[in-house]
């Protein structure tokens, strides 16, 4: 009796495992900025990807904005708009790729300086003019950082041929020489990045 009681637990305690050992994504507040039926539906759509994939490693911040007249930026308040809502690898894209501007202000700020001088030696004639970069030449060459660290999150969290056919999507869509830069130089970029340590 005593012996079947130890294997009943000992099984409850294998199917808890992976439950107890997985990381789940800390609690998002997630703020509407017009309460518009569309703004909730983006926080629905946000809230159960967080709940499908285990972003606790990709969420810097958990104070979200959504606001569908707003272009997509991280500061001072992760903003989010309805952009790509039919497709929920962009929309995780946008997600992680807004998360990792607070990677680099988070943590990297004192370095920002010397990254953009090294970045600018690496690739001397990147075009920053949109819509192949955002039209300032430090956030550009930054940005190269943030789609590298968006790249890495994507294939962690939906594997790698999903992960490239976003980043091929979105580069036909805005900051094309940014992406086409990482996308053709990515053990470069990788290197960069660890001599930097910029890293999830």
């Amino acid at each position: 009796m005593a012996e079947r009681n130890t294997i009943k637990a000992f099984t409850f305690a294998l199917i808890l495992m992976p439950v107890l050992v997985l990381a789940q994504t800390p609690e998002l507040n997630i703020k509407l900025q017009h309460n518009s039926q569309r703004e909730h539906l983006r926080r629905e759509q946000i809230r159960r990807l967080a709940a499908k994939y285990d972003l606790k490693k990709y969420t810097i911040t958990r104070d979200i904005v959504i606001d569908e007249t707003a272009i997509n930026h991280s500061y001072p308040v992760l903003t989010l708009n309805l952009r790509f809502g039919d497709n929920d690898d962009r929309v995780l894209s946008i997600y992680v790729h807004e998360q990792a501007h607070w990677v680099l202000g988070e943590r990297h700020r004192g370095k920002w300086r010397e990254m953009l001088l090294e970045l600018k030696q690496m690739y001397p004639n990147l075009r920053i003019e949109p819509p192949h970069g955002d039209g300032k030449e430090g956030s550009s060459y930054m940005h190269l950082v943030v789609i590298m660290l968006e790249w890495q999150a994507l294939e962690d969290l939906i594997g790698s041929g999903r992960a490239r056919d976003v980043l091929k999507f979105k580069r036909e869509q805005n900051y094309k020489s940014l992406f086409t830069t990482v996308m053709d130089n990515r053990e470069q970029m990788e290197k960069f990045l660890k001599r930097y340590d910029v890293k999830w």
